[in-house]
């Protein structure tokens, strides 16, 4: 009996202990330092590094390489009359631009993370204008009504990031990009797009902090990525006060091991996605400013 008391209480020792280090429990504070702040502000999260960028230029550069070397052979079998090979050729040919190819590389993804919206660039503008032109007739997130203009918005505006890196452009495209990315549910590419944005502009006028912060909090599930980005958007973004009451509950959250997600409104309740303060500090929708801001 004695013994079976003793064995009792060492597995019920157990059990606390363990209780004790409930992943969950440890794993919810997610303590952020100086470090992490001020990789968040600076660098950013999901950003490719010097190896996937090196490994996706030499993926694109030896399919290029490749479909030139079919169009050379194909023009040496038609020089030859060899009907039989160019017909081999340009099938392989024809096969290889049905393929699927990815771009693997998107342009804000690439493009460095320390350059600044400064530049007025007449041709940027011009490009600028006409992808905001596409975005409104999509609907601009109010009602999508053609998902293949929101595509072609979407396009243009990595066309401006692309061409024109150094145009005051580049934060608003980034920004647009962002929140087109997060409609197709490419959550990935719409958090590095949304801190694009304010690392090319420091006073961008867009949520950018904020959005990057709920994408990786309620779709990536990268907490402590997003409890440094909430912390920046309480401090850099306060114009948008709801914003600013949802970032606090998240923080709170996040940093309480006690408090459950379940109790944690939705974000939909306080976030105005398509707005933008004037100088006046009223709220105007996005789609109502005009595209010179």
């Amino acid at each position: 009996m004695v013994r079976n008391r003793i064995i009792a209480a060492v597995i019920l020792a157990g059990i606390f202990l363990a209780g004790c280090d409930n992943p969950r429990k440890s794993d919810a504070h997610l303590l952020v330092t100086q470090a992490d702040m001020q990789m968040a502000q600076s660098e950013g999260f999901l950003v490719p590094d010097a190896m996937e960028v090196d490994y996706a230029e030499n993926a694109a550069a030896a399919r290029q390489a490749y479909r030139n070397a079919l169009i050379s052979l194909a023009d040496y079998y038609s020089s030859v009359g060899n009907a039989t090979k160019l017909q081999w050729a340009n099938t392989e040919l024809k096969t290889f631009d049905q393929m699927v190819q990815y771009r693997y590389l998107q342009p804000a993804e690439w493009v460095p993370e320390n350059l600044t919206a400064m530049n007025s660039i007449e041709d940027a503008d011009i490009l600028y204008n006409e992808a905001i032109r596409l975005y409104r007739r999509a609907g601009g997130f109010l009602i999508i009504t053609s998902e293949a203009k929101l595509r072609q918005s979407l396009g243009v505006f990595n066309e401006v990031i692309a061409q024109y890196p150094t145009s005051d452009k580049i934060d608003d495209s980034a920004y647009r990009a962002g929140l087109i990315y997060e409609h197709l549910k490419n959550y990935e590419l719409a958090a590095v797009y949304y801190q694009r944005t304010f690392q090319w502009n420091e006073t961008t006028p867009y949520p950018a902090r904020f959005r990057a912060a709920k994408v990786m909090d309620q779709k990536l599930r990268m907490r402590k990525e997003a409890l440094a980005l909430y912390k920046l958007a309480v401090e850099k973004e306060s114009r948008y006060v709801d914003n600013t009451e949802y970032a606090n509950l998240r923080i709170q959250a996040l940093s309480t091991p006690a408090v459950e997600e379940e109790n944690i409104p939705p974000a939909e309740e306080f976030v105005p996605y398509e707005e933008a303060p004037t100088t006046d500090g009223q709220m105007v929708p996005l789609e109502d400013q005009s595209s010179e801001q």
